[in-house]
């Protein structure tokens, strides 16, 4: 019975658990992992992004107020029923942009 380990055999397995691991982890599985940090970051920005984009850019006209409140609501809603984070952070974005538009329009 042998029983020395090769170091070329010892070597070659522990790298290739190595890159295994750290290769597996794509870019939405890291969102989905990190999710509660992304999350209270996206309530605070897209409360205060619409927030201010209701009050200052939307007060005149009820298109303007339309086209920020109901994406904001939207983003919110999901985040609190737990959607997947692909669509949250795809609403969020769209409701950040529409925010910016109406502020700069």
């Amino acid at each position: 019975m042998e029983t020395t380990i090769k170091t070329k055999q010892a070597k070659t397995s522990f790298q290739n658990e190595k890159t295994s691991s750290a290769s597996t982890l794509t870019f939405w599985e890291s969102i989905e992992f990190n999710r509660f940090g992304i999350i209270s970051m996206l309530i605070l920005f897209i409360g205060c992004i619409g927030g201010f984009a209701a009050s200052f850019g939307a007060h005149g006209d009820v298109l303007k107020l339309a086209l920020v409140v109901f994406p904001t609501i939207v983003a919110l809603a999901l985040i609190l029923a737990v959607s997947p984070m692909k669509v949250i952070v795809y609403v969020s974005s769209l409701a950040i942009i529409l925010d910016i538009i109406v502020l700069i329009f």
